[in-house]
């Protein structure tokens, strides 16, 4: 009888280790969760993004060498660029928003991310409320790995370039994102800017 009792006392005092090694299991995935979460810095919430625009467009940085047109057919303020240097527009569907969302809000590589000096800008997104006002917007350079975020979304910039290059491909921009998913300078680059420059209404002196 003392052994069965003895023995009861074994596997009650297992049961509780096993117990705490599993609650503390929990709160590490919890903690580790939570530590990249930067959604609460962000100036807006994703219940607040009706919807997401992605665009690709000319090299911004050759493009505003080229002055004296107009630019009142812009498709965002901040850009400042024609519709006609513009590549590819697309919107998100919900679960590429969600995707994107968690991109950037819950992804991690500040230490391991070095961006060069050069910035040539090539694709941007824009997230929009119901009335069409945009809430934030993300402007990349990706042969440069280096990116320019709008003050709303906080410390939600410190996602893996790689994993945002990856992201833009499958959901369809092509526009100096090859196969590989790497950035390549197109040779015909500045020769196609300078062409549709030509044909761009011009401001009166």
């Amino acid at each position: 009888m003392k052994l069965y009792t003895f023995l009861l006392i074994l596997i009650f005092i297992s049961c509780k280790e096993n117990e705490v090694k599993s609650d503390n299991k929990i709160s590490d995935i919890e903690i580790k969760e939570k530590e990249h979460d930067f959604s609460g810095s962000m100036k807006f919430k994703y219940e607040n993004i009706t919807s997401v625009e992605v665009y690709s467009f000319l090299n911004k940085t050759t493009v505003e060498m080229f002055k004296g047109y107009r630019k009142d057919i812009n498709f965002n303020s901040d850009v400042q660029i024609s519709n006609d240097f513009i590549k590819e527009n697309i919107k998100l569907n919900d679960r590429q928003k969600l995707e994107l969302f968690n991109l950037i809000t819950k992804d991690s590589c500040k230490s391991e991310q070095s961006p060069s000096e050069c910035y040539n800008p090539r694709h941007a997104i824009f997230f929009k409320d119901k009335v069409n006002k945009t809430l934030g917007s993300i402007e990349m350079c990706l042969d440069c790995d280096d990116f320019n975020h709008s003050e709303s979304l906080g410390n939600a910039k410190y996602y893996c370039y790689d994993d945002m290059r990856m992201f833009l491909y499958n959901v369809g921009i092509r526009y100096f994102i090859n196969d590989d998913h790497s950035g390549k300078m197109t040779e015909d680059e500045f020769s196609e800017i300078e062409r549709i420059y030509r044909t761009l209404p011009k401001l009166k002196k």
